[in-house]
């Protein structure tokens, strides 16, 4: 099942999503984190303490989840 259908500005997080994973935007106090991205595995990336924008988070969160898929395949 397709839960995102316009893939086309954030095509990893897109599949991510499509494919069992997930992005989650909450403050973890102890991790000084705002974001992770995650699949059946486990984090698969973390993002930073703050972003000026959901904007810039979510093109961060694309980077950081192109990076993975790409060590990964």
């Amino acid at each position: 099942m397709s839960y995102i259908k316009n893939a086309y500005k954030y095509p990893y997080i897109t599949d991510l999503i499509n494919n069992g994973g997930g992005l989650s935007l909450e403050y973890i106090v102890d991790m000084k984190i705002i974001v992770f991205a995650f699949d059946e595995g486990g984090a698969i990336w973390q993002g930073k303490r703050s972003y000026a924008s959901i904007e810039a988070l979510l093109d961060d969160a694309e980077a950081g989840i192109k990076k993975w898929a790409d060590e990964r395949w």
